[in-house]
């Protein structure tokens, strides 16, 4: 007669169950990013992280971050960072950080590109990307809603980036105001910020508040934008995905830089915005001191699309496949999945069983 297996039943029940007494994979709860705009809710007790799949190699990912904060703050603000994995930062990153006394809404943006000039880069080719949202400086702010704005853009290869000119300078000019501006309901956000054109838009300001406009602005082309009928107004511009764009400022105007795909290749804060293509924002504000007016903010875009417009190699025709590792896997690399440590206690206790037989016929 056979004799039980004994303790080693009891080893392999416990094999067995492994598989369910081990965690999940760690990245299976962390949710992608599309391109577009995405509403998302601000950490409350750690960073959160999001995922990015990339369509084409070389491609460049730029993701905008913007909140309106609780406001009447020693300092609010949100750090924004992509890397090849959950852990890392080192693809791209940006932060906003500000005091907001006496603004009862204040508008908080931050941007990250992961642009590198270096073609076999992991920040440019890597399948997938995580970006990280850290946790609000104000603790009022956490648990806010906010929205991510993503936009991946094609490759670009070395050759096109040598043929293009470098943009030039922009001198400001006084911008005339229309004799009948054009009213218009400005937006508090980016997301509800009216699209305008060249000419004066009659806006109504509040104290300690942002009016935002969105004004179209294509490559080779500057922004000028100037406000009439209040001497406290203060002007900004933000890039497409709300990085600060501005060549030059003062009371009541401001000027952006001339728009260039080599403008990513600086370190100047102001020039954060000026290296893509599309609705800039135009930004009005009054200090929380000043009276409500209403004022005359006139738009000027200048330049046309030309030898500054990126040859974008276009999307791949086959994108790359992601991983089968997880991104940042554990520092044990031979550490056993789950599945497979089930399956092997069953191949132990066939092994272990055809032994034993075996052993049992020779001795008869």
């Amino acid at each position: 007669m056979d004799r039980p297996l004994g303790a080693l039943s009891g080893l392999l029940a416990v094999l067995l169950a492994l598989p369910v007494l081990l965690p999940p994979d760690a990245h299976a709860d962390v949710p992608t990013l599309a391109s577009g705009s995405q509403p998302i809710t601000l950490p409350t007790d750690a960073p959160t992280t999001f995922r990015l799949h990339r369509t084409a190699t070389g491609s460049t990912f730029h993701v905008g971050l913007w909140y309106v904060g609780a406001g009447d703050s020693v300092g609010e603000g949100v750090r924004l960072t992509i890397g090849t994995t959950r852990a890392d930062t080192g693809c791209g990153s940006g932060a906003v950080f500000r005091p907001t006394r006496g603004e009862p809404a204040p508008l908080l943006t931050t941007t990250a590109s992961t642009w590198t000039d270096q073609p076999d880069h992991p920040c440019g080719t890597a399948a997938e990307l995580y970006v990280t949202v850290g946790l609000p400086s104000d603790p009022v702010d956490r648990g806010r809603a906010a929205t991510l704005v993503v936009e991946e853009e094609p490759p670009l290869s070395t050759y096109a980036y040598d043929l293009l000119p470098e943009p030039a300078e922009p001198t400001w000019q006084p911008v005339e105001p229309d004799p009948s501006p054009q009213p218009v309901l400005a937006g508090t956000t980016p997301d509800d910020a009216p699209v305008v054109g060249p000419g004066s838009h009659e806006v109504a300001l509040r104290p300690g508040r942002q009016a935002v406009l969105a004004v179209p602005v294509d490559w080779d082309q500057d922004l000028r934008a100037e406000v009439d009928g209040s001497a406290a107004a203060s002007v900004t511009v933000l890039g497409p995905l709300l990085g600060e764009d501005v060549a030059a400022s003062g009371p009541g105007w401001a000027q952006s830089h001339v728009t260039s795909y080599l403008h990513r290749n600086s370190f100047d804060p102001t020039r954060a915005g000026a290296s893509l293509a599309g609705e800039h924002y135009v930004l009005v504000g009054l200090p929380p001191e000043a009276a409500p007016a209403t004022v005359s903010v006139t738009l000027a875009v200048d330049g046309v699309p030309a030898d500054g417009v990126p040859d974008y190699t276009g999307r791949a025709d086959a994108a790359p496949e992601p991983s089968a590792e997880p991104a940042d896997a554990p520092d044990d690399d031979s550490a056993p999945a789950p599945i497979w440590i089930g399956a092997g206690a069953l191949v132990v206790l066939v092994a272990v069983l055809l032994t034993r037989r075996a052993g049992r016929d020779r001795g008869r």
